[in-house]
């Protein structure tokens, strides 16, 4: 079959002629589908896919003429396009994300230890005071003393402990599984664009949607070919993008937080963990009529550990980037609702996508569908 690559939209007029984008006749076989190049462009991202196209009744008067069973792109507005990843197949997490999940999940196992030991690396002096006045058979007990306050505490009528855990599951989750919503434009030229306009994490059973745009370094925009066969096969060229994924990973885990607590993580943390009254507590723990004593010291052990535990998980995650999202190709089907000839929806979008999440580009299945 004959194939015409030009600037514009190429297509057959009513009366079966070939017509360029100007309106001049065109030697080429009746049967000619048309095909659509465009210009490789980067713009600003980091983590995420996708495709989006316009038109309307208008767009066969202006162009190309489909049928109802051989539909051809809209010119006028964008496909709203949902592409979703799905990069468990890796099995594996990048080093940084593995550190987040496991200081969360450490905290929802032995929140003593987690308290202690990071409150230490962020230089919590009332740590080194406290140890160093502890004798030994106090300071072996101090961690069960702490863990025994902490698991009387509930939110929503289950243990703090199991928040953390969830808090931890989310985290490792939303580097895994997510959607990105983006818009695939095709004006009166022919020149496509493709922009990643939110994140939705929905496949990662968070209930947020993130609009995408505004942190340095994001690479939202790329100007793919495309091309359109028989029966309405379309055909996506290769394309590039970059994230700061890991941010906007954070700030869905923070709106999933408010939506079932209430408040962000450090907010429901510190609402049900009463440091001061926990403080007080272990500081009249006695052994041998010894006390622990120090309330001052575990109060500012207890706040401070809080705050290292979340800005801990908050940094490692915001520093993820989504370094590259590689759409080599992508092939889907337009579909036409209305008998107009001009496809109003994207179906059967395969991706073949590669993600590097810090370990290098490695395989993510992913797949898309668009409608106007």
């Amino acid at each position: 079959m004959a194939r015409l690559v030009a600037a514009g939209i190429t297509a057959r007029d009513r009366g079966g002629s070939a017509v360029g984008p100007d309106g001049s006749s065109l030697a080429v076989d009746p049967d000619m589908r048309t095909a659509l190049p465009a210009s490789f462009l980067a713009a600003s991202f980091a983590a995420s896919l996708l495709v989006g196209c316009g038109a309307s009744g208008s767009d066969a008067a202006e162009g190309p003429v489909g049928t109802p069973e051989d539909p051809v792109p809209a010119k006028t507005g964008p496909y709203q396009l949902v592409s979703t990843v799905d990069f468990t197949i890796e099995a594996i997490l990048p080093p940084q994300i593995e550190d987040v999940v496991v200081t969360l999940r450490d905290f929802s196992t032995n929140p003593a230890h987690a308290l202690l030991d990071l409150a230490e690396r962020r230089g919590v002096v009332a740590v080194t005071i406290l140890r160093a006045a502890l004798p030994g058979y106090l300071e072996d007990k101090l961690e069960g003393w702490i863990n025994a306050e902490i698991a009387k505490l509930k939110i929503a009528g289950r243990p703090i402990t199991e928040y953390a855990g969830e808090i931890a599951m989310l985290a490792e989750i939303a580097l895994t599984q997510f959607a990105v919503d983006s818009e695939l434009s095709i004006d009166p030229s022919g020149a496509v664009t493709h922009r990643l306009t939110g994140l939705d994490l929905h496949p990662a059973g968070i209930d947020f949607r993130l609009p995408i745009g505004g942190l340095a370094a994001d690479l939202l925009t790329q100007t793919p070919s495309l091309a359109v066969a028989d029966r309405g096969a379309l055909s996506l060229g290769d394309q590039h993008f970059g994230l700061q994924y890991g941010e906007y990973a954070w700030q869905g885990i923070e709106m999933a937080s408010k939506l079932a607590f209430g408040g962000g993580v450090r907010a429901t943390l510190g609402q049900v963990i009463d440091c001061a009254g926990l403080a007080h507590t272990v500081a009249s723990k006695c052994v041998l009529g010894v006390c622990v004593g120090h309330e001052t010291e575990l109060r500012e052990i207890c706040t401070g550990g809080l705050d290292a535990v979340v800005d801990f998980a908050h940094d490692k995650l915001a520093a993820m980037r989504l370094d590259v999202l590689h759409l080599a190709q992508g092939s889907a089907r337009l579909v036409d609702d209305d008998g107009d000839g001009v496809g109003d929806r994207i179906a059967d979008g395969v991706w073949q996508a590669e993600l590097n999440l810090g370990l290098g580009l490695r395989h993510a299945p992913a797949t898309f569908t668009g409608a106007r």
